[in-house]
């Protein structure tokens, strides 16, 4: 057996005291990497959570326009009658729908990056407008009809206010 050697001990208790210095020092760094990774993944959670938030609120608004919208469309097909008021009353409630649809072209503007949904928006908003001016246009049209109908109507009256004074008058027999 070999005597053990003051220097040799003093070099292993030594080698241990550095590696265990240096294992506990990586160990605390790591400890350290470990929370400092997990406060970032919060800060980044907290981000992504306002975004969704942001989006969802975003979302809702345009939601809110299309029922808006929806509304009115039930509205204005609700009359049936050509007259001032309701002439008027219409194209309040195509002002109301143009005026929505413009909100939802603004909203679906703010978004931040493209995504499946604000592209069905984005249809959706676009045919919203089609319909409002096929609307817009179907209303001038029933409006001309019903002129033409008037005017035929008081031709119609014309022609049996004289053909009943031919009938009573001279001709008549």
């Amino acid at each position: 057996m070999k005597p053990i050697n003051a220097i040799e001990i003093r070099n292993a208790y030594l080698k241990f005291i550095l590696n265990f210095a240096f294992l506990s020092l990586f160990s605390i760094f790591c400890i350290y990497l470990f929370f400092a990774a997990s406060n970032y993944e919060y800060i980044l959670l907290d981000k992504k959570v306002k975004e969704t938030e942001k989006l969802s609120y975003l979302r809702k608004d345009i939601n809110t326009n299309f029922d808006l919208i929806l509304v009115r469309f039930k509205e204005l097909a609700q009359y049936r009658d050509y007259n001032a008021n309701e002439m008027s009353k219409q194209s309040i409630l195509l002002n109301d729908i143009q005026t929505a649809n413009n909100r939802i072209k603004d909203l679906i503007s703010k978004k931040a990056n493209p995504s499946l949904s604000f592209d069905l928006y984005q249809k959706l908003n676009n045919n919203v407008g089609a319909m409002a001016d096929l609307q817009d246009s179907l209303l001038k049209s029933r409006g001309d009809i019903q002129r033409y109908k008037e005017q035929v109507y008081d031709c119609q009256r014309v022609n049996r206010s004289a053909v009943n004074r031919i009938r009573n008058g001279i001709y008549g027999r």
